[in-house]
């Protein structure tokens, strides 16, 4: 929580004026997202979620809601992430809480 989390939009015709985008925390406040224009039709779209849990993503262009929309995003707290060896010296994942990185899909 705190970090920063992007992804690209690419293919897109027009310029940001034309991108609404949303994101909804599960605490149902919105999060403020920063659109870069990085050329070639895509567009770099960055955003610092607060809040662990699973957020909403909604686009749309030109008033139009893009197909799939909205998108779901969960957010994971890293520093809840703790590792650790087990006898047989394999990884071990030990979740303290919510842990807090973004995974959009």
């Amino acid at each position: 929580m705190g970090r920063t989390s992007q992804f690209t939009l690419s293919n897109v015709v027009g310029s940001t004026n034309d991108l609404d985008i949303v994101i909804d925390s599960p605490s149902g406040e919105s999060v403020p997202a920063k659109v870069h224009d990085a050329g070639e039709g895509s567009f770099d779209v960055e955003f610092c979620p607060q809040v662990a849990g699973e957020h909403q993503i909604y686009l749309s262009f030109g008033s139009e809601p893009v197909p799939g929309s909205p998108f779901a995003c969960k957010v994971y707290d890293v520093e809840a992430i703790q590792v650790t060896r087990d006898e047989k010296n394999h990884c071990v994942r030990e979740k303290k809480k919510d842990f807090c990185r973004c995974f959009c899909g």
